[in-house]
């Protein structure tokens, strides 16, 4: 824990270290104290069928979800969405500069009651 999944437009102008930035979203993570590096399972998921308003070809978006085991409080999702969305910020100058583009980072809760794993060692 925790799960972080990047979503990505395919129409970004930037082409980033997608590899780099999962290390990046990684070690902030890290830096909190709040988790361990062996526990987060981050990807990237690029979207070539997407549609933003009115589809126009000039808006694109990255939206990073960490979901998290259930129970943190609000202030701590909080602290955690500020501390990534620079990561963001950093990855896609040239979409800033050129598009509309949405930058969003967002914290959910997994069910704690429900949640299962086996891990295998």
């Amino acid at each position: 824990m925790p799960h972080c999944l990047l979503e990505a437009s395919d129409n970004l102008l930037d082409q980033p270290d997608w590899m780099g930035l999962l290390r990046e979203i990684n070690g902030i993570l890290v830096a909190t104290d709040l988790f361990v590096a062996a526990d987060i399972k981050s990807r990237v998921l690029r979207h070539e069928l997407f549609a933003i308003g009115d589809g126009a070809a000039d808006q694109a978006f990255v939206t990073l979800n960490i979901q998290i085991l259930g129970g943190r409080a609000d202030g701590v999702k909080a602290q955690l969405s500020e501390a990534l969305l620079p990561a963001l910020v950093r990855a896609f100058p040239q979409t800033l500069a050129r598009m509309k583009c949405s930058l969003t980072v967002q914290i959910t809760d997994i069910h704690r009651p429900s949640y299962r794993r086996h891990i295998s060692y």
